[in-house]
This record gives structure tokens, sequence and C-alpha cells, in this order.
């Protein structure tokens, strides 16, 4: 993580010791506490080590990784035929609920790789490829980030 996405957290966002944890290393939120010298801000939040450690799955773990956020659907319906266009709509705004859906056709919001799938699925369950679909345009960030700003 580099200090500008550091800096594009939440000033709640969680910091971990991860002092016997198994998972420090691979964890989002040990990470933003390795670079705790760099905060600026006037508090931040720690986890409780009495209670993280040695629980598994740890309740606050989140991946040291970025993931592959899409903007914009303004091209997936391109190669559906016009009698499957309503259906296909129908099942892609099942996915996130109609006001979700109208941001994210805005590009207000981004899309997670989860939702992603799901709405590939949505064109696979209706006899398309879904693994065709292409969105506008990727971003490779982390989710926490991504929660904040572009949400």
């Amino acid at each position: 993580m580099t200090q500008e996405e550091y800096n594009q957290l939440n000033d709640d966002y969680t910091h971990c010791a991860g002092t016997n944890c198994p998972k420090a290393n691979s964890c989002l939120h040990h990470t933003a506490y390795t670079m705790l010298h760099t905060n600026t801000h006037e508090h931040y939040t720690l986890a409780n080590p009495q209670v993280i450690t040695g629980k598994q799955p740890c309740p606050i773990y989140e991946a040291d990784r970025k993931e592959r956020f899409a903007w914009g659907i303004s091209r997936i319906y391109d190669n559906v035929r016009t009698r499957d266009l309503r259906g296909v709509k129908l099942n892609v705004i099942s996915c996130f609920g109609a006001s979700v859906y109208y941001k994210i056709k805005q590009q207000r919001r981004a899309i997670s790789e989860e939702e992603q799938q799901d709405i590939r699925l949505a064109f696979t369950e209706m006899g398309y490829d879904g693994n065709a679909i292409e969105f506008d345009h990727y971003e490779e960030q982390y989710p926490a980030i991504m929660r904040i700003v572009k949400y």
C-alpha cells in the first residue's frame, strides 16, 4: 500500500497490530498498522488484540490485495437479441436493485469482482456467453478505499 492509498482510508479504519496472528502479513488492517508512523490524523482506531488473538477466522481480516473494479455498463447489452433484452436487464437489475443499478449505469458506483460475476451469471442464465461481457473500463484498487471514494 502506498502512502497516497493509506491517506485515502477512512479516519475510523481499524488498524491491527497483528500480534501472534498467522495472517498478519496478508491483512490490510495490519498493513495499515505498519504505516501508523505516517499517520497525520489526531486519532485512529486500533483493534483490541485480546479479542482477535487466536480467533479463526479473524473477525476483521481483510486481504491485503487490490481488486479489479469495473465501471460502466453501456455496452453489455450490445449482443443481446431484442426479444431477450427486457429479461436480461431485469436479471442484471436484480443483482443490485434498481437504485444501485442506475448509479452503476451512470458510473457513480464501481462494480466489485463478485458483482461482475453476478452480472455475467445473469447473462449465462439467459443463454448468452457471460464471460464475453466487457465493462466500460476497469480500475485496480483496495476495496476499503473504493467504498469510501467511489461508492
